[in-house]
């Protein structure tokens, strides 16, 4: 113990008195025949508690903001954070206040405590503090992203989620990160985004296992069978099956339809990052969410606007050429150029120098994009396009090149999905409206510490926007990196202009005439 003397109990008698220990400032108080001492700053914003006010039952006020701690121990009865209790003595009529530190693991107990409260409540302030405090008694703050993954992966009813993606690219920009502060915000905006995905969702539980088999997975995923997949799934892992063995099972069913716009594919290469940082305490509950998101994934292969895919498909090219003969994608059409323009070159080209060409000509499609479309309230909901459906393009891309060079044997379908949103995006790019020359990028490295600059200030309020705004740019960074720049050409002039766009957060008149429009039709007969 490290008891220092901090003032007289006359003094105390007198008023509060602030003592000084070092960098710490504590707060003493006499109520009744009891002495208190406390962290002087109020834990909220930094007020002096001092010149609080203490009621008859113990309890201190913070007059600034109506914060009220208990003296006993310094629990927040009313506000947010506790604020550390220091243990008190009299000795011949001096105050002496215990300042020895707890031992390490009751602090991280402590914080994190506080943490999972702020997480419950997506109170983004304390997020930020609780971190700052693990990061300032040398204790890990990653534990907070870890703990955060594991109270939030069983409250997504259908899966997977966005805010887990972001996870893993928040921690990759904030690997290459000195600065506390930058660290500290991409790890408080993870932590966030996954407690706004939960907010106030119950628990959905997941299988209890049952014996895992390859095939009979990758059926129940294509038969929608949550359940049953689920249990596989944990079993696999009771049974000591890796991330590594389940990660191509589920690229595979995440390549078997074009699920979700993609997302998919892009969960299963996030996922895998996350496994590869925390290791097996995070691998069963990725793992369970990954299946479940893989069952509820929309097949937007099957509906009429992609009936050329599955043929195409079919079709691809057993045999593969060897040499890297392919030209530049041009801008196809229609969904049938771009799966058309795969099969030609496929032949002839090697898949990688194949992706490449696409990504190139997803880049320019993005560069070109005619935001009046997102911009407008009286198109078909068809044609509700905005910045997202291309920037999707490139994060995808982005995974299927990650999972098609571990897993050879998806390339068909990666290249041909590819292709799909190639062909989707084609009508809403304008070419004469955008001169690509006003967004080149002279210089890539000062590029994109600028635009990691402006996306840890990005005052985006919903997260499914910053992190979008995130994914891209790191895809886009690895992707170059990749490729190389002179292969992709569009692909920093693309993330140029997007990041220096409009992107509209809510479509108010949009989505309230198209609304109106369809239920109308059921009593106009429109």
């Amino acid at each position: 113990m490290a008891w220092e003397q901090a003032t007289s109990l006359d003094q105390l008698r007198e008023g509060p008195v602030v003592f000084r220990s070092g960098p710490r400032q504590l707060a003493l108080f006499l109520n009744g025949d009891e002495t208190y001492a406390i962290d002087n700053r109020c834990p909220h914003e930094g007020y002096p508690l001092a010149q609080g006010t203490i009621d008859e039952g113990c309890v201190l006020t913070c007059n600034w903001h109506n914060w009220k701690f208990n003296l006993d121990d310094g629990r927040c009865l009313l506000g947010g954070d506790h604020v550390r209790h220091y243990e008190t003595r009299v000795e011949d009529g001096q105050v002496w206040v215990n300042v020895a530190d707890p031992p390490a693991d009751e602090i991280q107990q402590f914080i994190t405590e506080g943490l999972e409260k702020a997480f419950k409540d997506r109170d983004f302030g304390r997020i930020c503090r609780e971190l700052s405090r693990l990061h300032f008694h040398q204790l890990d703050p990653l534990l907070g992203v870890k703990l955060a993954i594991l109270w939030c992966h069983d409250r997504f009813q259908y899966g997977f989620k966005h805010c887990l993606a972001a996870t893993a690219d928040w921690l990759q920009v904030a690997d290459r990160r000195d600065d506390w502060e930058e660290k500290l915000i991409c790890l408080a905006e993870a932590i966030d985004h996954m407690s706004f995905d939960a907010l106030r969702h119950p628990p959905y539980p997941f299988s209890e296992p049952a014996p895992y088999d390859r095939d009979r997975l990758l059926a129940a995923i294509e038969g929608e069978q949550s359940e049953s997949a689920e249990a596989m799934v944990a079993g696999a892992l009771e049974q000591g099956v890796t991330w590594e063995e389940l990660e191509g099972v589920f690229a595979t069913a995440a390549l078997a339809h074009y699920n979700s716009f993609g997302h998919s594919m892009i969960y299963v290469y996030k996922a895998g990052q996350l496994v590869d940082r925390f290791g097996d305490e995070v691998c069963r509950p990725l793992a369970l969410s990954l299946v479940r998101q893989l069952c509820f994934a929309t097949r937007e292969d099957l509906i009429p606007e992609f009936q050329d895919y599955g043929p195409a498909l079919a079709s691809y090219p057993s045999r593969l050429g060897d040499q890297p003969s392919c030209q530049d994608a041009p801008f196809p059409a229609t969904i049938a150029d771009a799966l058309a323009w795969v099969a030609e070159r496929a032949v002839e080209s090697l898949p990688k120098t194949i992706h490449t060409s696409l990504l190139e000509a997803l880049a320019r499609n993005m560069l070109h994009f005619d935001i009046t479309f997102q911009l407008a309230v009286d198109r078909h909901v068809q044609d509700n396009v905005s910045w997202l459906q291309f920037t999707h393009s490139l994060t995808f891309s982005n995974a299927v090149r990650y999972a098609c060079s571990r897993y050879p044997e998806l390339w068909p379908q990666g290249l041909m999905q590819m292709a799909l949103f190639l062909g989707r995006s084609h009508r809403y790019v304008d070419l004469a409206a955008v001169a690509e020359d006003d967004w080149q990028v002279d210089d890539m490295q000062a590029f994109l510490e600028g635009a990691f600059q402006v996306i840890l200030d990005h005052g985006l309020r919903d997260p499914i926007f910053s992190a979008h705004v995130l994914k891209t740019t790191v895809a886009v960074e690895e992707e170059v990196l990749a490729a190389g720049e002179s292969r992709v050409p569009s692909l920093l002039p693309s993330l140029n202009r997007f990041l220096n766009s409009p992107l509209k957060q809510k479509h108010v008149r949009r989505l309230a005439r198209q609304a109106n429009e369809l239920v109308s039709r059921d009593f106009t007969g429109d």
